[in-house]
């Protein structure tokens, strides 16, 4: 589940740059592949159960880059 986001390079100002999580490189957000993750803390069973009685269970989404040649080798483009 990736976000499509369109690189405009002549539209706007400096782009802001972030991290590749898999090689290190420095790369503008916007021509980043961008890669929606959660992380949830507790066995898929106990959550079940969790959520079968009416407990509010949250998740942690984060956010993690790749760049364009990482991304078309983990196979997300």
């Amino acid at each position: 589940m990736s976000s499509k986001i369109t690189r405009k390079k002549g539209q706007s100002g400096r782009a802001k740059v972030v991290q590749c999580i898999q090689c290190g490189k420095i790369i503008p957000r916007d021509k980043a592949v961008e890669k929606r993750k959660s992380a949830l803390r507790l066995d898929h069973r106990l959550r079940a159960l969790l959520k079968k009685q009416g407990a509010y269970i949250s998740g942690r989404r984060s956010i993690v880059y790749y760049c364009v040649s990482c991304a078309k080798h983990r196979k997300y483009v």
